[in-house]
């Protein structure tokens, strides 16, 4: 856990919504502090004035997107936790790309804000991912009959192949001899995330979050389809579009 409760700023347009996001931020009592903008700019000038751990962030809103918003957060040089707070499912993707913490629908209800707290709380505990040396930026894969190493950052997924790994990178794949869970160990979570017991994707290769049936699936740039496993399906649509698998919203781009 952090040394002290994290500070949080609300960024709404809409004054009732700032109202009760407050309300819901009070009552969970895990905040240190709780400020409040109206606006994408006023946003940026206050994130950079007080220094917020945790963002609670509007999609919609007309001087700026809180997209933009994140998206200008991320060359900062301190990076707040970013909670996505929106009436719309359609830019969860986008979201997702940007490394938010979560992504809750409006009106958003107080155990899911206390679960995506709870999450960011823990994250900023856990501290940047490049700081942690364990983490590998290459990898060594067998090629015939020498061996070569790959950029950790060039690969697109990962998939389990009996007791391996398949490594897919653009045009090619090799396999590695190392299971799911040391693999999952070893690549960054600000470029990877696990989406099936079996499979492992590169954040920036995700063009779509597509529901068939009962069933969530990712879609990769180069149209690759991978099922999402149920007990991942926070990590990629967030706990509250996890929690409704089998019902009928469809998250896409």
């Amino acid at each position: 856990m952090v040394a002290s409760p994290p500070s949080v700023l609300i960024v709404d347009d809409e004054p009732l919504a700032r109202s009760r996001l407050k309300a819901l931020c009070e009552r969970t009592q895990l905040f240190r502090t709780i400020e409040s903008a109206n606006g994408g700019r006023q946003a940026l000038e206050k994130i950079k004035q007080l220094e917020p751990d945790v963002l609670l962030l509007d999609v919609d809103m007309p001087d700026l997107s809180g997209l933009k918003v994140a998206e200008l957060c991320g060359s900062m040089a301190r990076i707040p936790q970013i909670i996505f707070t929106t009436a719309h499912n359609k830019y969860a993707v986008q979201a997702f790309r940007l490394e938010a913490t979560d992504y809750l629908l409006k009106p958003v209800k107080e155990a899911l804000l206390r679960e995506a707290v709870e999450r960011a709380i823990t994250n900023l505990a856990r501290g940047h991912e490049e700081h942690e040396p364990d983490v590998a930026q290459r990898l060594w894969v067998q090629d015939g009959t020498g061996s070569l190493q790959l950029m950790v950052s060039h690969i697109e997924w990962v998939e389990a192949e009996r007791d391996y790994m398949r490594l897919y990178l653009p045009g090619r794949s090799y396999l590695l001899h190392q299971s799911m869970r040391s693999l999952e160990s070893l690549l960054p979570d600000s470029l990877f995330v696990r989406v099936h017991r079996s499979a492992i994707v590169r954040r920036d290769c995700i063009a779509e979050i597509r529901r068939k049936g009962r069933k969530h699936f990712v879609i990769l740039q180069d149209g690759s389809q991978l099922v999402i496993g149920p007990r991942y399906a926070d990590r990629i649509i967030g706990p509250a579009q996890a929690g409704r698998l089998g019902g009928s919203d469809t998250v896409t781009e």
